[in-house]
């Protein structure tokens, strides 16, 4: 027999007493141990478990399945006694399903690759499912392993997604209720993060085997010939992914919102593996073309912008709510877009801010389109003649707004004759439609600064404490919003007491003194009611959201801090005046104290005096010290 059977079997006895095995499986051992033996010593064969496997087949007719598969098991683990010294550290001895030995188990046919990576598997994946739903689970997993095997793949870093749309279908085909396939779909899933923890495959692989209720993903496949050929495309975008999320991370969005994200990449990504395309921002396009206009159409369309934001500039800043829709500079011809990019270029160059960036390329699109739609093919074809007809004809509801687009028009105009594209004094070719105005200067009255003042005292709340110090910054030191909204800790000087900033407007600096009640209103704010910024976004800013993303604040809220205060008191601002009456305020409340001229135009940041002329009308005292005798008008 080649091994002393009666020994080794004995041993193989002993040792499931040992472990306390139940008495009705060392039974059962012990009657299919002298069974075997008896088959052995009539065919005078030694023991091998192919011999055993013939004897087992023999019988299987007569047997109930039940007795077949405890000595199936017990064969397998005199085999492995034989071969290790042990019976219990090996997967399959625990599982009637998978004994070694039986000629349908898909465990056996697998490649010494796949088995070790399979009892790796089984490992870490063994104690989180109950034993029934794992033994569906497992062996959904080792006949998924036998499906890619035979697709040749040698390893799992050779699978693609058209081996899991193929099995899914091939799972779907399946006899097995659906309550099974749920726990091979479950089982197959788990494998497959497995291979992508390690390395093997794309990330979004562990989520394409699903059975209920979902259409499988290849009703998004372009055309064969829009298709590439690119191999797991979607893994190598997804280290990008990764720091776009983390990004997200830092301004701090609550679990929800990045899920949502997560949701959406899943979504694109495969989207690139069943097309084998690499990323650009043009197959983003492409991608939304072809998914559903559901509920979560804009929700997928902002992420995938934003995301192409990221890869662009590296930030995930966004300025505000993108809307889709096509923009038309993409529409000019190749002539006028390049000459309107380079342009843009160096407006940005220059420092312009975004919405001055914005305006400029609106208006200069719709000179570019004027022209195209007149046959003008290249900078040559622009003359006088045409420069007016598109001024004369451009609709504008007011005077004003054609004038605010004829001045666009007009730099554009002296850029490309600096560069020798067009004569250099064609920009004289645009008029100017209305002629300077000058509007009345609004000041805030003494029952709002008391307002403003009595609502410093009472602030509690952390909201509260963040509109009186903006409030009071505007309305003690004359800053813009836009300059408020971007001082940072280091701006301030407390030693000093002293404010030195560059504002965002004219780029000029400037270094005022900080007031007490502001200096107080603002180390109020930070110690009690800043909360704690994470991330590049909102650390070093004074003021930020009180919400995730905690980042700085537009300009904007300064106008909502000023109108919550006011409304406190049943108070409204005046028609048309926003939080720069702030700043007027403070001019008029210098002027009137008899402060110079050049002290307030250095107070205010402006580089000359003429402005503080608007807020002399304001200082009634003392232009009643230099009245004017109604002579001087003439009779009547």
């Amino acid at each position: 027999m080649g091994i002393n059977y009666e020994v080794e079997t004995a041993a193989v006895i002993a040792h499931l007493e040992l472990e306390g095995y139940s008495a009705k499986t060392i039974t059962e051992h012990r009657r299919c141990f002298d069974g075997l033996r008896k088959y052995l010593s009539k065919t005078a064969a030694p023991f091998s478990m192919e011999t055993a496997v013939n004897w087992l087949a023999g019988r299987k007719a007569g047997w109930s399945y039940d007795t077949y598969k405890r000595y199936r098991r017990a064969v397998y683990r005199l085999d492995k006694y034989l071969e290790s010294g042990n019976i219990d550290r090996e997967v399959h001895c625990g599982s009637n399903r998978f004994a070694y030995g039986d000629a349908g188990v898909n465990y056996i046919k697998l490649s010494d690759h796949y088995k070790a990576l399979f009892r790796d598997f089984y490992g870490e994946f063994s104690h989180k499912r109950s034993k029934g739903t794992l033994e569906h689970a497992l062996s959904g997993c080792t006949e998924f392993l036998l499906f890619i095997s035979g697709k040749g793949c040698e390893s799992p870093a050779e699978i693609t997604i058209d081996h899991l749309l193929e099995y899914l279908q091939r799972l779907r085909g399946l006899r097995l209720t659906v309550g099974t396939q749920v726990k091979y779909a479950s089982g197959i899933n788990n494998l497959l993060a497995y291979f992508y923890d390690r390395g093997y495959i794309p990330r979004c692989y562990s989520s394409i085997i699903f059975v209920q209720d979902e259409k499988i993903p290849t009703s998004m496949k372009l055309p064969e010939n829009d298709r590439g050929t690119a191999f797991q495309p979607s893994k190598n975008l997804e280290p990008k992914i990764d720091e776009f999320l983390s990004k997200i991370e830092e301004w701090r969005y609550s679990v929800p919102p990045r899920e949502m994200y997560i949701f959406v990449f899943n979504g694109f990504l495969r989207f690139l593996e069943v097309n084998h395309i690499e990323y650009a921002p043009a197959v983003s396009d492409l991608w939304l073309k072809y998914i559903l206009r559901d509920t979560s159409f804009d929700l997928r369309r902002q992420v995938i912008t934003r995301f192409d934001d990221f890869m662009r500039t590296g930030s995930i800043e966004k300025r505000g709510n993108a809307v889709w829709r096509p923009l038309l500079i993409d529409a000019l011809p190749a002539w006028s877009r390049s000459i309107l990019d380079d342009y843009l270029a160096s407006r940005r160059k220059d420092g312009w801010e975004h919405s001055s960036i914005n305006m400029c390329r609106s208006s200069c699109v719709r000179f570019f389109g004027f022209l195209e739609r007149k046959g003008v093919t290249c900078a040559d074809g622009i003359t006088a003649a045409l420069v007016k007809e598109f001024h004369d004809t451009d609709p504008h509801m007011t005077p004003e707004g054609r004038n605010a687009y004829s001045v666009r028009v007009r730099q554009l105009l002296v850029y490309m004759a600096e560069r020798n594209l067009t004569p250099p004094n064609l920009y004289l070719a645009v008029s100017t439609q209305c002629a300077p105005s000058r509007d009345i200067v609004s000041v805030m009255s003494a029952e709002m600064e008391s307002a403003i003042y009595d609502y410093r005292r009472n602030a509690k709340n952390a909201l509260q404490l963040r509109n009186a110090a903006i409030v009071m910054i505007g309305l003690r030191m004359g800053l813009r919003a836009s300059d408020i909204v971007n001082l940072k800790i280091g701006n301030f000087d407390l030693k000093n007491r002293k404010l030195t900033i560059i504002q965002s407007k004219t780029s000029k600096t400037i270094s005022l003194p900080i007031p007490t009640d502001v200096g107080n209103s603002v180390c109020r704010y930070i110690m009690d009611g800043r909360p704690p910024s994470v991330g590049t976004f909102g650390d070093g800013y004074v003021f930020i959201r009180h919400r995730a993303p905690f980042s700085k604040l537009e300009r904007t809220s300064c106008r909502k801090a000023l109108i919550d205060i006011l409304s406190a008191y049943d108070l409204k601002l005046p028609g048309g005046q926003g939080f720069h009456m702030t700043r007027r305020t403070f001019a008029t409340r210098l002027l009137t104290s008899r402060n110079k001229i050049d002290t307030i135009a250095d107070s205010l940041g402006h580089s000359d005096r003429q402005s503080v002329g608007l807020y002399l009308s304001l200082d009634e005292a003392g232009m009643r010290q230099c009245p004017l005798s109604f002579e001087i008008g003439g009779p009547q």
